[in-house]
């Protein structure tokens, strides 16, 4: 197994800081969503009779239940194996369960500090350079990761777009927003894997302005250009990403049945789409508050009940956001601390 030299550690800039621990939580941004979620509780419950939103929890179908929590569990297992891909493609081997434990530690990170990634970057990086990889293969793991899942996104989200503009459910204004992120992602894909073997070298004077992203780029520039050319490799990484935003649509879905309805598949995954562009584009973590206020408003749109629409965003919120934080921050101490 390759051993990182003294070298590579002075460059692998990006990985100093979270070295030793985690990053400060901005508590008072997480007390902004809480109090955003409290809102929109308050709001839907006082529009709506509250004896039909506590009796609609009270129904539940927990078989449904279970079924959108193993679905929850598949995320995990997809995103980790993008990691092994990625790797494999260099010839070293990462375990299902360690790529499993990175996933949900890069879920923590990414979710608890709103930094567009970069932090569930670092800690990915970090993680895989203490296994032993070596810079240019945790660099190249990390481009086809990142290209792939912004591809994965904008493609999504362009079928999201066809969906919601043949139906005529959503605003103007949301529409255009999605046919801008449809581009904007398309255009990150294509900057991020051109940056290995001194691509975009136009674009890194204007990347120092940001001090993360001047230091992520440095870094990424040391990719092996084969690996993130590597149709194979790449294709694969980008359907596992696209099954990643198929098992969470689908888990809204399964959330609304465990409820008592059946929804419109196509319905429920543009307002996926819609939910997660909010929370992308929010500065709240995780897009705690605008996430689940773009979720009831878009599966109201599709004919679902505000109620309904609520608990079964309720639901996946609690399966795909609180309920992974506790052994997303187990693993992510002991990704740094490894």
């Amino acid at each position: 197994m390759p051993e990182a030299t003294n070298s590579d550690e002075e460059a692998d800039l990006l990985m100093k800081s979270p070295q030793d621990r985690l990053p400060p939580m901005p508590w008072m941004v997480w007390l902004m969503g809480a109090a955003a979620c409290a809102a929109l509780i308050l709001v839907v419950t006082h529009l709506t009779e509250e004896e039909e939103f506590l009796s609609l929890l009270k129904q539940m179908d927990l078989r449904w239940l279970l079924l959108a929590l193993v679905l929850q569990a598949g995320t995990y297992l997809m995103q980790g194996v993008v990691w092994r891909v990625a790797t494999g493609a260099t010839g070293h081997e990462l375990p299902l369960g360690k790529s499993y434990q990175i996933s949900l530690a890069m879920l923590f990170v990414d979710q608890a500090l709103p930094s567009a990634g970069i932090s569930g970057v670092a800690v990915v990086s970090g993680a895989l350079s203490r296994m032993g990889l070596p810079r240019a293969v945790v660099a190249s793991a990390v481009l086809v990761d990142n290209g792939m899942y912004y591809l994965a996104y904008a493609a999504c989200m362009g079928v999201a777009l066809a969906v919601a503009l043949y139906h005529a459910c959503l605003p103007v204004w949301v529409d255009v927003a999605m046919l801008i992120f449809v581009l904007a992602g398309a255009g990150m894909c294509w900057v991020q894997l051109s940056l290995p073997n001194g691509g975009m070298r136009w674009l890194k004077p204007r990347l120092r302005r940001f001090a993360k992203l001047a230091k992520l780029a440095d870094w990424l520039e040391h990719a092996h250009p084969a690996i993130v050319k590597n149709k194979r490799v790449l294709f694969a990484a980008f359907a596992l990403h696209v099954v990643n935003f198929l098992l969470d649509a689908t888990t809204i879905w399964v959330a609304a049945r465990a409820l008592g309805v059946t929804a419109s598949p196509g319905g429920v995954f543009s307002s996926f789409m819609v939910s997660t562009l909010f929370r992308t584009i929010g500065i709240i973590p995780g897009g705690l508050g605008t996430f689940e206020t773009a979720s009831v408003m878009s599966l109201k749109s599709i004919g679902l009940p505000l109620s309904l629409g609520l608990s079964a965003t309720l639901l996946f919120r609690g399966l795909s956001f609180w309920l992974p934080m506790v052994p997303g921050l187990v693993c992510a101490k002991r990704m740094l601390k490894n």
